[in-house]
């Protein structure tokens, strides 16, 4: 068989595992069920439904007006405007389907590009399906699909590696561009933490890997331990590649291969990526376990090649031109990120906009640490339900994860890959034990210190999210250590007698752990997972010793490895059953109370946004299924009914003291003309419209103000004053606009008209009749980026009654509209235009000087 053939074989099979693995993974989705639980029916349907309106009308979906009296869309970036994947799952498969369709995509995407990665890395086939299932395949990631706009983030993860290893050794266009372009794509997503930490392993991987082109001491290293025709074939390897700046390849122990075929298979080792792989693999395929004694000839080869090898005594020249190409490397993947700012400017613009009028821009705000991993979970990724039962939901535990485990095996793989690895492995090494240190936030001291007070660290919370990173880096180790468990199998010869022992300590450890955690401080389900440790690693420890001694032993090792560590993954979802699924009919049920509600629907409607306190250990067990019927906490949206509350991040700047004052005067403010309640209505004049049988009620105000309306008085205060007058049970605000800039007036109360003449999702049209000077209030949010014009021309918007608009007007008939073009996303657009158009210039440029040349 070719090698060609041979790798497509391969290929094959290991895309037949993937998908394997994917369908058992998910098999709840092909049983017509769906992921619909906690962020994903509170946010991701509701924010689907509007873009999937918006692009159905041609719209790009700035501004909605159905969160707190409106807020900005794209701004939030898990609404995910600007990333195509997004676009295209609504638009086939519908608001509801498509968060289920876009997880299992990213789900193999992230298996995919681990995969790509860890190849690229000389890790072998086996190894490297470990790594793919491991990462992307795992119980953990399986549960992220409730936070959805992580999980499409970090699924880039693989491809942004690989274009970073690339631009870090072998500098050009094409690397410089996928990696602009893949970390763009993670900005796109909606998860800049995991944009973050994707940057930070770029980064560490071209400052702690050799990129000068010259061999370093890991070349002696590669050969470390070998002995005979091994040996010559590793340093075969070393010569083909010392020309040229890449990575040194695998440091796997290559089988002698026969006499006959040595010299020409050593000879036409390929000097870069995934070819020296492939290189790898075919002489561990024709290999054996002992060959005939090194000719004379070869073995004087063998000795001048060692001695080419650079030692840990080079001259400080050479360190410098080392160091200089690592400054170098560093610099082109921080220019590549960098670049995929620029790109990703229309959304980041925006974005940070938005970051300085909400919630997060007051000083006092300290959520960085919320959902810190605890101890205990962090062990729990090794050993299942080693963390549970966990604190409140609020409390030391995060609830960000319900489930961390990435495989007993997999990460003792991990750990083996870091202590035994080449050194190609140290970037990863490094990146896993920081990102499970940031990971731990209020639990390590010096991790809360960073996230509290380095930008830009500091501007996110919960730092459950950096243990996805590290999972990541781990499951590139994972792929190290099965391959040099692969390699100890050479010098390791089998044993009946040792595997005996092995098993019967595994059934010792097995009988002896449940009393020894008793004995120790853990949590109460640990005891329950506690054998799972041993038997999985007694497994792997009886393949390394009966696997009998042939030729082809360190592969069949690093098959038997593999397919337990699969099989270990595939055990897990069965058992530990994360995530829960809900039926795909009692998903698409109608609200059924639309038939109470005026058509059109012009008035505004508060819902109970927050039900229960603690999700986890809500009485009512069937939220997300009657989440429609009570419009909670968003899916209002899906209805096109405005609300004055809204459920996400960011929070929009004073609406802790507004939108959530559960007063009446400001529900009369803003107009809500509808109550929706998970129990009686919230004031006793209301009219009960409906009572369902779970409690639910639907009532209806006689008391709220018009979306717009006139007043002719009005005072320039400050917001402690105007929020007084606010809740005052007397509504001042009546007659009075309680302004924080523009001019006061006091003219006698009169009567004038406001009537709507269009009304869309980012501009009001207003026709309106003053009777004498007065000031036009509309109960929308008041946000810079919406612009208004009386009769055609520009006129300023003033913040009135804390947190609604105002615009001054004449007496007399006027024409007013409101349309919400903001500077930062026509700033953001045209810097991405420059970017992706820069870039598209670059390629082109590139791809016509191979042309020139020919």
């Amino acid at each position: 068989m070719t090698g060609r053939r041979r790798d497509v074989r391969k290929a094959g099979l290991a895309v037949v595992g993937l998908v394997a693995m994917l369908a058992f993974a998910y098999s709840p989705v092909l049983r017509g069920e769906l992921l619909a639980g906690r962020d994903v029916f509170r946010i991701f349907f509701p924010d689907s439904a509007f873009l999937l309106e918006s692009l159905r009308a041609g719209e790009l979906p700035l501004w909605t007006p159905y969160l707190r009296l409106g807020q900005p869309f794209a701004a939030t970036l898990y609404s995910q405007v600007f990333y195509p994947p997004r676009w295209v799952a609504v638009l086939i498969s519908g608001p509801i389907v498509s968060m289920t369709v876009m997880h299992v995509a990213h789900a193999a995407l992230a298996a995919l590009g681990m995969f790509l990665l860890v190849r690229r890395l000389r890790a072998s086939w086996p190894a490297s399906l470990v790594a793919g299932a491991m990462f992307g395949l795992s119980p953990m990631m399986t549960d992220l699909g409730i936070q959805q706009n992580v999980v499409d983030a970090a699924a880039w993860s693989g491809f942004i590696l690989l274009a970073a290893h690339d631009l870090a050794h072998r500098p050009g266009p094409g690397p410089l561009s996928r990696l602009a372009i893949f970390s763009a794509l993670s900005l796109f997503a909606g998860s800049p933490e995991t944009t973050l930490w994707q940057g930070i392993v770029a980064v560490l991987v071209a400052l702690l890997t050799d990129t000068s082109g010259r061999r370093t001491p890991e070349g002696t290293s590669a050969t470390r331990g070998l002995t005979g025709p091994a040996a010559l074939a590793t340093a075969s390897a070393h010569r083909a590649e010392v020309a040229q700046p890449s990575l040194p390849p695998f440091d796997s122990t290559p089988e002698p291969p026969k006499e006959g075929h040595r010299t020409q298979l050593t000879a036409r080792l390929p000097n870069t990526g995934l070819e020296q792989a492939r290189a790898t693999d075919l002489l561990e395929e024709r290999g054996t376990a002992a060959g005939p004694p090194l000719a004379s000839s070869e073995a004087r080869s063998h000795k001048v090649q060692l001695h080419d090898v650079p030692t840990a005594d080079a001259p400080s020249s050479s360190r410098d031109t080392r160091l200089r190409a690592r400054g170098l490397a560093v610099a082109r993947v921080t220019g590549g990120f960098i670049l995929s700012a620029v790109l990703a400017s229309v959304a980041l613009f925006p974005t940070a906009e938005f970051a300085r009028n909400s919630l997060r821009s007051q000083r006092g705000w300290a959520e960085q640490l919320a959902w810190s991993v605890s101890w205990p979970q962090v062990l729990s990724s090794v050993w299942p339900l080693a963390d549970w039962p966990r604190d409140r939901y609020w409390g030391e535990d995060q609830w960000f994860i319900l489930n961390l485990f990435l495989g007993t095996l997999p990460c003792a793989l991990a750990i083996v890959g870091g202590l035994h690895g080449p050194r190609r492995a140290r970037p990863f090494v490094v990146g896993a034990l920081a990102l499970v240190m940031l990971s731990l936030g209020r639990h390590f001291p010096p991790s809360a210190w960073v996230l509290q007070s380095v930008p830009p660290f500091s501007l996110f919370r919960y730092p459950a999210k950096y243990f996805v990173g590290a999972a990541f880096c781990l499951a590139v180790l994972s792929a190290f250590g099965l391959d040099a468990l692969g390699r100890l199998a050479r010098k390791l010869p089998p044993s009946r007698l040792k595997a005996a022992i092995a098993f019967v300590a595994m059934g010792a450890a097995i009988a002896a752990i449940g009393p020894l955690v008793r004995m120790l401080p853990m949590r109460a389900s640990a005891e329950a997972g506690a054998p799972w440790v041993p038997f999985a690693l007694g497994l792997a420890t009886l393949i390394l010793f009966l696997l009998p001694w042939s030729f082809a032993r360190p592969r069949r090792v690093r098959h038997g490895l593999a397919a337990l560590a699969v099989l270990e993954l595939a055990a897990a979802h069965s058992l530990l059953g994360i995530p829960k699924y809900t039926p795909w009919d009692s998903l698409r049920q109608p609200f059924s109370l639309r038939a109470l509600l005026p058509q059109p629907f012009q008035g505004r409607i508060s819902a109970d946004i927050e039900g229960p306190e603690d999700p986890t250990r809500a009485v009512v067990t069937n939220t997300i299924e009657r989440s429609l019927d009570r419009l909670m906490p968003n899916r209002f949206v899906e209805e096109r009914l405005p609300a004055l509350e809204g459920y996400g991040a960011p929070e929009p700047m004073r609406s802790d003291r507004f939108h959530l004052a559960g007063e009446r005067s400001v529900y009369d403010l803003a107009g809500v003309t509808h109550y929706l309640r998970q129990g009686p209505p919230p004031f006793e004049d209301l009219e009960l419209l409906h009572r369902a049988e779970d409690g639910t009620t639907l009532s209806r105000s006689r008391t709220a103000l018009p979306r717009a309306f006139l007043v002719q008085r009005a005072r320039v205060v400050t917001d402690d004053e105007a929020l007084e007058a606010v809740l005052d049970a007397d509504q001042p605000f009546r007659e009075i606009a309680f302004l924080a800039s523009g001019e006061p007036i006091d003219r006698p109360e009169c009567e004038g008209s406001v009537r709507t003449s269009s009304s869309g999702a980012q501009h009001l049209a207003l026709d309106v009749r003053a009777c004498d000077d007065s000031y036009l209030i509309v109960s929308d949010s008041y946000y810079p980026g919406w612009r208004a014009t009386v009769d055609g021309k520009d006129v300023p918007i003033h913040r009135a009654d804390h947190s609604l608009r105002a615009v001054r007007l004449s007496p007399g008939e006027h024409h007013v509209r409101f349309d919400y073009t903001p500077l930062s996303f026509r700033a953001g657009l045209l810097l991405s235009l420059l970017g992706w158009a820069g870039l598209g210039f670059v390629w082109l440029k590139a791809r016509r000087r191979p042309l020139a040349r020919e």
